[in-house]
């Protein structure tokens, strides 16, 4: 008995001489935001070489590793259930030699830290500002899911003050996402800021970056100028086009329905001389020489000789006698009057 009993305390000096060579890891602490957890620590004052660290939480019975033999001074501990309370424990390791586990306990529902919400702002009427938030967002296995969805209800609260002075205008808070603001002065430049607040646990997320904008003067007529230029060189760009195109079209139209044409040089030229071509056209005409007989048709009465006498039936005939002569004299042309054609 008396042997067991010294046996035992050499061992646990043994044990505790081993242990105490290696010192723990110094200051730890978790830093949570949105259930993005991280252990920290610092490393411990040892000189004999490097050390690793390795992270363990406790899952049931059973300790479960969550960083092995690290050589840097934290932990990411995010796969941690986020309900209920979770034992962290990390310890220092030299070689073979551990230092004793240091302990920590964690529940991520109720210790992580709330970020900020989103905070847009706009201004459409004089001295009346509208607020647009957006609920804080966390990302668990993969997925999004909204600050709303974890803890049901929301409170948000709203500071607003002027740029200028630094004078704390309004402080409000309101249960949505959404919140109109008037009764401000127009023309004035104010700045807000928000912060989410659960009611349930009674606490406080983080305030969001200032965010300034200047209220709509009473003679504000609600057209910025820099929009009311681009929408002007817009409109000309499209008109310019629209009349690129019609012309394009008009011009392909044209050039399959009416083409062009023109005369020939040789045609040009020769109805370029007007004389020329008025002494050919006279000169055709009146250079015409037409055969023909003429004839005296006499009728019965003439024949039989009523009513005429023999005197009015030989000048007749004389008549055409002398038609023959001058039909077989032969025409003189004036050489004026003729054309040489190539």
């Amino acid at each position: 008995m008396a042997w067991r009993g010294w046996h035992w305390l050499i061992c646990s000096c043994l044990f505790c001489l081993v242990h105490g060579m290696v010192p723990e890891p110094q200051n730890v602490r978790i830093h949570s935001l949105m259930f993005d957890s991280i252990l920290q620590w610092d490393p411990p004052n040892f000189h004999e070489g490097n050390v690793t660290y390795t992270v363990q939480y406790k899952q049931l019975n059973k300790f479960i590793d969550l960083c092995k033999r690290i050589d840097f001074t934290e932990c990411n501990i995010t796969s941690i259930p986020i309900y209920g309370s979770t034992n962290v424990r990390v310890r220092t390791e030299f070689e073979d030699k551990p230092s004793y586990w240091i302990n920590i306990t964690f529940t991520p529902y109720t210790d992580t830290n709330i970020g900020p919400p989103a905070v847009q702002i706009g201004t459409t009427k004089p001295g009346v500002l509208n607020v647009q938030l957006t609920d804080p967002f966390f990302i668990r296995d993969g997925s999004k899911s909204s600050l709303r969805d974890l803890y049901g209800s929301i409170l948000y609260r709203l500071l607003i003050w002027k740029k200028d002075g630094g004078e704390q205008v309004r402080n409000e808070s309101i249960n949505h996402t959404f919140q109109r603001i008037s009764d401000l002065d127009p023309g004035t430049k104010y700045c807000l800021k928000a912060q989410a607040f659960i009611e349930g646990l009674d606490k406080s997320g983080e305030w969001s970056e200032d965010v300034c904008i200047r209220t709509a003067s009473s003679t504000n007529t609600g057209i910025n100028p820099v929009q009311l230029t681009i929408l002007l060189l817009s409109v000309l760009i499209s008109l310019a086009f629209c009349c690129f195109i019609i012309f394009r079209v008009y011009r392909c139209t044209k050039y399959a329905f009416f083409p062009s044409y023109s005369l020939p040089q040789h045609f040009k030229e020769f109805l370029s001389k007007p004389s020329y071509s008025s002494q050919f056209l006279s000169s055709h005409s009146q250079g015409e020489d037409h055969d023909y007989d003429k004839i005296i048709v006499l009728s019965e009465e003439l024949r039989d000789g009523n009513n005429v006498s023999e005197e009015q039936l030989s000048d007749t005939k004389d008549q055409f006698q002398k038609s023959q002569e001058n039909a077989s004299r032969p025409k003189v042309v004036p050489d004026c009057m003729l054309l040489e054609y190539p």
